[in-house]
């Protein structure tokens, strides 16, 4: 059994709070590179990118 340290995250696995740029693109039907754009941007967080794509109309 393997324990991670508290506090210590893997950035490659990702997280169920955060969007990998395929998987954002592939959610909104957006191109891989607009969808890398807006991350940098914005941040990775599922609840800000949802928030901003709902209020663009996607």
């Amino acid at each position: 059994m393997t324990t991670k340290s508290a506090g210590k995250v893997d950035p490659k696995a990702g997280s169920a709070d955060t969007y990998e740029a395929a998987a954002f693109a592939a959610k909104f039907g957006v191109p891989i590179s607009e969808a890398k754009t807006i991350i940098k941007r914005y941040g990775p967080s599922r609840r800000k990118l949802d928030t901003y794509m709902e209020a663009r109309g996607a």
